[in-house]
C-alpha cells in the first residue's frame, strides 16, 4: 500500500508545473510512419545542426534537450557577420531573459548595418523570430539555416537585400530553450503575453519590434505531431501556416496576406516535396472538428498584425518528437520562410504601397471597431496519415474557418481614450506596444463615453496566471473632470488597433478580461472614448 501510495505521489508531482525542465513527453512515430509519410528531404541545410562535425546534448535524443545551444548559436551568428560586415550585423538586445541570458538578434541591410537606419529605410521591413516557444526548436533551427545559406550564396542574398531589410531574432525565449520547455523562466507563455505585457522579458522585445516597425513579420512554432483526430489518424502537414486575422487589422493588409503570401508559403512547401496546410488546432476529435487560427489579440501573429503589417505563424510539425525528423521538419520552417521571403521580394513594390497605403487610410478611418467576433463552420477534408500504414490520407473534417472572422460587436471609432491619471500603467503597457500616449498638461473636462458593467462572469479556473473576467456593458455619455497628467490615446495612428482590443472591456484579450482593470457589476471603467465631433 506504501509503494502503491508512493508511486501515485511521484507521477503526481512529476505531472506538474515546476521551475525549469518541464519536458513534454516524447511519442515518437513508428519506422513505417516515418519511412512512408515523412522521409528526410534530400535538401542542404546551413546551420549549426546539419553540419558534419555536429554533436549534440545526450537529451537531445530524449525530449530534454534542444539540437542547438545558446553558445553554439552566439559563435555561429558572430562568425557569420564577421565574415560579412557589409551587411550583416551582430547584435546583443539591451534587456535580458528572465534568468540573464543575453538576447542575440541579426540585422540585415544592404544599405548599411547601424541600426538608427530603421526609421529612415524606404525599403521593406522583415521581422523574423524563432524559438518563442523553447521546445520548438526547428524554428530557430531554420533562422540559422536562412543566414547560413545566405552567407553560403551572397548573390542570392542580395536578391533579397535589393527589396527589403531584414531583422532575424532567431531565439525569442533562451531560457525556455535551455530547459527545453514551451515556457519562459517562470513559466509564462510568452505567446500568450502580448496584451497583458506582464514579463519584463515581453517588453523588452516588443519595444524592439516597435521600434524596427516591419511591413512583414514571420512567427515559427512547431506543433504537436502525435494527437490523434480521429481514431489512428494524425495531422500530416509538414507545415502549417496562418497570418494575421484580426479584423481590425486592415482589410486591403488581410486581402494581401491572403492572396500572394499564403499561396507562395504552400508553393515555398511543394517545391521540395513537403506538405502544407492552414493553421488550426481542435475544438473535437472522433470526429474532428478544427478550428483555423483566431483573432485573439494576446497571441503573436495578431499583436504583430494589429501594427498594420503582414504577419504569418508557421507551425513545422515536431512538438513530442525529440530528434525524430529534424532536417524535415527544419526544412519546412525554412520552406516556409522562404515562401514569405519570396513574395515580398517579387512583389516588393506592391506590397510596399499596399501597406503604406493601408496604414495612411487606417490613421484616417472612420470604419467601425470589431469588438468581438465569430467563425464560421463548413465542411471540407484535411491531410492525415494513417498511423497504421503510414499512408497520407484525405480525411473528412469540420471546419471553422477565419478567413474572413465575422464580427458580432462593432463600435463606432472613437477620436481616443482618455485614461485618468490613476491608471498610468494602462498608459505604460500601451507605449510599450507602440502606441503614443499624451500626457495631458492641463486637467481634462469634457463630454465622453463611459461604460456601466451589466455582467461580469469570472473563469473557475487561471488563465497563465490571470482570472478572466467576461462582462457585458452599456454605454451613455456624460461629463468627467480629471486631474492634470491624465492620458490620451488618439485612434489616428498606426497601432490603433492594439488599443482597441486592450481597451474596449469586451473584448477577449482586453485589460478588463485579464483583470489589469478589476471591475463588478455597476462599476464604472475607468477608461472614457472622447467620441468625434
Amino acid at each position: 500500500m506504501k509503494t502503491a501510495s508512493l508511486a501515485l505521489f511521484t507521477s503526481t508531482v512529476l505531472a506538474q508545473t515546476r521551475y525549469g525542465e518541464n519536458h513534454v513527453s516524447v511519442n515518437f512515430d513508428s519506422q513505417l510512419v516515418e519511412q512512408k509519410a515523412f522521409p528526410a528531404p534530400n535538401t542542404t541545410l546551413y546551420s549549426p545542426a546539419f553540419k558534419p562535425n555536429a554533436t549534440f546534448a545526450p537529451g537531445w535524443s530524449e525530449g530534454t534537450d534542444g539540437a542547438t545551444s545558446q553558445e553554439v548559436l552566439d559563435d555561429f551568428i558572430s562568425d557569420l557577420a564577421t565574415r560579412n560586415p557589409a551587411w550583416m550585423t551582430h547584435n546583443i538586445a539591451e534587456f535580458l531573459s528572465e534568468e540573464g541570458k543575453s538576447i542575440p538578434y541579426v540585422y540585415l541591410s544592404s544599405s548599411g548595418s547601424n541600426a538608427s537606419s530603421y526609421g529612415t529605410s524606404v525599403k521593406l521591413k522583415v521581422w523574423i523570430q524563432g524559438s518563442v516557444h523553447g521546445n520548438e526548436p526547428a524554428g530557430d533551427e531554420a533562422t540559422l539555416a536562412l543566414l547560413g545559406a545566405m552567407d553560403a550564396d551572397p548573390e542570392w542574398a542580395a536578391e533579397f537585400l535589393e527589396k527589403m531589410d531584414i531583422l532575424v531574432l532567431p531565439r525569442y525565449n533562451p531560457d525556455g530553450n535551455a530547459y527545453f520547455q514551451r515556457t519562459l523562466a517562470t513559466n509564462y507563455d510568452p505567446n500568450r503575453d502580448h496584451t497583458k505585457l506582464r514579463r519584463q522579458q515581453t517588453r523588452g522585445i516588443k519595444r524592439l519590434f516597435s521600434a524596427f516597425a516591419p511591413h512583414v513579420a514571420i512567427d515559427q512554432h512547431e506543433y504537436g505531431a502525435a494527437t490523434r483526430y480521429a481514431g489512428n489518424f494524425s495531422n500530416a502537414a509538414d507545415g502549417m501556416y496562418s497570418a494575421a486575422k484580426n479584423m481590425n487589422i486592415a482589410s486591403a493588409i488581410r486581402e494581401l496576406s491572403e492572396t500572394v503570401f499564403a499561396p507562395s508559403i504552400n508553393a515555398s512547401l511543394l517545391s521540395k516535396g513537403l506538405r502544407g496546410e492552414e493553421y488550426m488546432t481542435a475544438s473535437r476529435t472522433n470526429p474532428p472538428r478544427l478550428e483555423e487560427a483566431g483573432t485573439d489579440a494576446k497571441i503573436g501573429r495578431n499583436a504583430m498584425g494589429l501594427t498594420q503589417c503582414i504577419t504569418f505563424l508557421t507551425e513545422a510539425r515536431g512538438i513530442g518528437l525529440a530528434n525524430q525528423q529534424f532536417k524535415r521538419r527544419t526544412s519546412a520552417s525554412f520552406q516556409m520562410i522562404l515562401g514569405i521571403l519570396n513574395a515580398a521580394k517579387d512583389h516588393a513594390d506592391e506590397v510596399y504601397a499596399t501597406i503604406e497605403g493601408a496604414i495612411a487610410n487606417f490613421v484616417e478611418s472612420d470604419e467601425v471597431i470589431v469588438v468581438t467576433d465569430y467563425a464560421t463552420y463548413s465542411n471540407r477534408t484535411w491531410t492525415m496519415v494513417d498511423r497504421r500504414t503510414g499512408q497520407v490520407v484525405q480525411l473528412p473534417v469540420e471546419f471553422a474557418s477565419t478567413t474572413p472572422a465575422t464580427a458580432n460587436l462593432t463600435r463606432a471609432r472613437p477620436e481616443g481614450y482618455v485614461i485618468p491619471h490613476g491608471w498610468a500603467d494602462l498608459a505604460e503597457r500601451l507605449r510599450v506596444s507602440g502606441l503614443e500616449v499624451e500626457t495631458m498638461e492641463e486637467p481634462f473636462q469634457g463630454e465622453v463615453e463611459a461604460y456601466n458593467i451589466t455582467s461580469s462572469s469570472l473563469a473557475k479556473t487561471y488563465y497563465e496566471g490571470e482570472i478572466l473576467n467576461t462582462v457585458t456593458t452599456k454605454s451613455w455619455t456624460q461629463e468627467v473632470a480629471l486631474p492634470a497628467g491624465s492620458f490620451f490615446v488618439s485612434s489616428a495612428q498606426k497601432n490603433a488597433g492594439l488599443a482597441f482590443v486592450a481597451l474596449e472591456p469586451e473584448n477577449i484579450d482586453s485589460y478588463v478580461s485579464f483583470g489589469i482593470v478589476p471591475v463588478e457589476v455597476g462599476d464604472i471603467y475607468p477608461v472614457y472614448r472622447k467620441l468625434k465631433d
